[in-house]
């Protein structure tokens, strides 16, 4: 446990946030990953990690699947591991990225 608040404090200080990036995986290995990354971030104390999906531009019609599934996820299966999410839009208000608060792990959501 020594090892995981020491990664943290170095986190803290250099202002890292964990982050996952599902750029060019598809929706079942995207939901995969999504998964063991916020389990292995929050049994590790990681407070809040980015989640980038991208936005889709090389996608059929320009909308990225991954932008409508992921937080698809997290509202309905993710509610044991996280508190909130917040998409992160761009300069034009496009969103490829969202942080993720995660829920302490001794929280037992209900």
């Amino acid at each position: 446990m020594a090892l995981a608040r020491l990664r943290a404090h170095l986190r803290g200080l250099l202002g890292l946030v964990p982050t996952l990036d599902l750029h060019g995986l598809g929706v079942r290995d995207a939901v995969v990953e999504t998964e063991r990354f916020l389990c292995q971030a929050r049994a590790e104390g990681v407070d809040s990690v980015r989640i980038v999906y991208g936005k889709g531009h090389r996608s059929p019609g320009g909308r990225g699947v991954l932008r409508e599934v992921i937080p698809r996820w997290l509202d309905e299966h993710g509610a044991g591991l996280v508190l909130r999410y917040e998409r992160r839009p761009d300069e034009t208000g496009v969103d490829g990225a969202l942080v993720v608060w995660l829920r302490p792990e001794s929280t037992v959501q209900s």
